[in-house]
């Protein structure tokens, strides 16, 4: 678990303003020992002695007692765990996120770059491996070249031949280069396939417009405020289905309105991520797979469902979540149902709804960087 850097921010603090340390403990009433364990995280500190300290300091306290960002963790956890045999010391995560925030936030970005990366090459993989169309049209395109290259080595290695011969080899990569040239536009084509015009088009934050439209922000925000930000009532006043709503909700922090922050996570039956909106304090892996613990993969067995649960992750921090698995489109009789499960979370203290009288469900964020032990859920080890 990542401990606390509140004596470190102290040193540092100490340090920028010239400070030393008898006279910090002086001025504060406490002794130079003690306030020197204090610096070493090695004593806890809060209450008057943490404002006086602050006060002496010129910060204010949150300044002091912040942790490191929990998606910045979470993502130098993950680089950790993408390469385990440089053992990167994971104990001394904490501190290094807070002694050199530069560094780790640079880290965390080529590490998501990374991923990203991999997860592109992956996709043209499988695309390369199992698109038909694609895989005939790269043939295609291969024995064009290799006709071209063919006839062309003839022309210049062979001195004797006749002006008949040479004009039919010229018409011959004349014809394939027309063949090589109509196979690369076709492929371009294909790649560029505009989206279709009824397709749901998206803004920045993932909302789509006809969410905007249909549920405006002042008419929204002041309903939602009203109702306790009771979706179900939002739901049955705005006409629109709950993950509408979820993904309305989850926007009206970002646009300046005074709701609590929500996350959301809309995933397919398959695991595949569709729409994710982490909180500071909640990281949702960009890659690979989250805790199967979470009631959003739960809703599935209960499709259509609402469920509210009360969730911790590993360092104590609770969520109250509303969960719930909408068919995608109109269900017919000619094909199974495609469900789609949403997760709206916020904050326990920040929850405007009653919290469910059941004990907080131990979750993590992924195996492979979840510290919690004896877990039946776990699908591969972790690293810490």
């Amino acid at each position: 678990m990542l401990h606390s850097l509140t004596g470190t921010r102290i040193r540092q603090q100490r340090g920028r303003i010239g400070l030393s340390q008898t006279a910090l403990a002086r001025q504060v009433g406490i002794s130079t020992s003690y306030l020197n364990l204090i610096e070493h995280n090695k004593r806890g500190i809060a209450g008057k002695v943490l404002l006086s300290i602050a006060r002496e300091l010129g910060v204010p306290p949150s300044t002091l007692t912040e942790d490191a960002d929990s998606e910045l963790t979470t993502t130098l956890l993950e680089a950790a765990a993408a390469a385990p045999d440089q053992s990167a010391e994971t104990f001394a995560l904490a501190e290094f996120a807070g002694r050199f925030p530069g560094w780790s936030q640079l880290l965390a970005s080529i590490h998501r770059q990374y991923r990203d990366q991999e997860a592109v090459i992956s996709a043209l993989s499988d695309r390369l491996t199992h698109d038909p169309f694609l895989a005939e049209s790269l043939h295609l395109m291969l024995s064009n070249i290799t006709a071209i290259r063919s006839t062309a080595e003839i022309l210049t290695s062979v001195e004797d031949i006749s002006s008949e011969q040479r004009n039919r080899f010229d018409a011959a990569i004349h014809e394939e280069s027309k063949r090589l040239s109509d196979a690369t536009q076709a492929l371009i084509q294909y790649f560029d396939r505009e989206t279709p015009q009824d397709a749901p088009s998206e803004t920045p934050d993932g909302v789509t417009k006809d969410d905007v439209a249909s549920m405006p922000f002042k008419h929204f925000s002041t309903s939602a405020e009203a109702s306790d930000y009771n979706p179900s009532a939002l739901a049955s006043e705005f006409r629109k289905n709950l993950h509408a709503v979820f993904r309305r909700l989850a926007s009206l922090n970002g646009e300046g309105g005074t709701a609590p922050e929500m996350g959301l996570i809309i995933t397919n039956a398959a695991g595949q991520t569709l729409h994710r909106q982490a909180l500071s304090d909640f990281p949702l892996p960009r890659h690979g797979n989250a805790c199967p613990l979470w009631p959003v993969f739960q809703g599935f067995s209960q499709p259509e469902r609402p469920l509210q649960d009360l969730i911790e992750l590993p360092g104590g921090a609770q969520f109250v979540t509303l969960t719930v698995a909408l068919p995608r489109s109109e269900v017919g009789f000619d094909a199974p149902p495609d469900y789609q499960s949403a997760m709206l979370f916020l904050r326990l203290e920040q929850s405007p709804w009653s919290a469910t009288p059941q004990p907080a469900r131990a979750v993590g964020v992924s195996c492979r960087i979840c510290p919690r032990k004896n877990c039946t859920a776990r699908s591969e080890e972790t690293v810490l």
